[in-house]
């Protein structure tokens, strides 16, 4: 923070110009928070996906592999784990 306010009291002593080079500088900082945003965003979407991925690979393990199913017009295109029944008594 000192740094940009050293280079902020620093464009003041320049003379003619300087609401420009004030202007461009703080153009510039946009810039620079703006990425870092973007970087933020982008790295919390791998985040995400990876623990996804994660949930998903420990319901595997957890379940199981689901059994293949025969491909009928009845049946859904994607695999679903059947539970086992529990007998009431």
């Amino acid at each position: 923070m000192q740094i940009v306010l050293m280079i902020w009291n620093g464009i003041s002593g320049l003379g003619n110009g300087t609401v420009i080079l004030k202007g461009l500088f703080i153009l510039v900082l946009g810039a620079i928070v703006w990425m870092l945003c973007e970087l933020v965003k982008y790295m919390m979407n791998v985040f995400a996906r990876l623990a996804v991925d994660a949930l998903r690979y420990l319901a595997i393990v957890a379940r199981g592999w689901p059994q293949k199913e025969e491909n009928t017009a009845d049946s859904p295109s994607v695999p679903t784990w059947k539970r086992k029944e529990k007998e009431i008594r």
